[in-house]
């Protein structure tokens, strides 16, 4: 598994792009430009959370792709969303446990 500090470097690669890509995690998170600048400069992650069976949906807007990055690949890490956080659970049949320090 990469570092997040590589994750996030490999993503702002990908959507400075000037064709205007977004990243979505199966429609429970999703990092995506909100202007048609070339390349886009506003951003917003979207996320689910679920709580006592209510899904509620939640949008962070951000004026910059290296603040919305950040932002994504953390929540995705405390999230343990996709297919790395998949394996690693199936493979080893534990729980994943993320510590968030501010």
């Amino acid at each position: 598994m990469m570092t997040i500090e590589e994750e996030i470097e490999h993503l702002m690669t990908f959507l400075s792009h000037p064709g205007g890509f977004d990243v979505d995690m199966g429609g429970i998170l999703c990092i995506r430009p909100i202007d048609e600048g070339c390349p886009p400069t506003s951003w917003a992650v979207d996320w689910e959370e679920h709580i006592e069976g209510i899904c509620y949906d939640y949008e962070k807007l951000f004026p910059s792709l290296s603040e919305a990055v950040t932002f994504f690949v953390e929540k995705r890490h405390y999230m343990c969303i996709g297919l790395d956080f998949s394996q690693m659970a199936c493979e080893e049949s534990i729980d994943i446990r993320v510590e968030v320090i501010e």
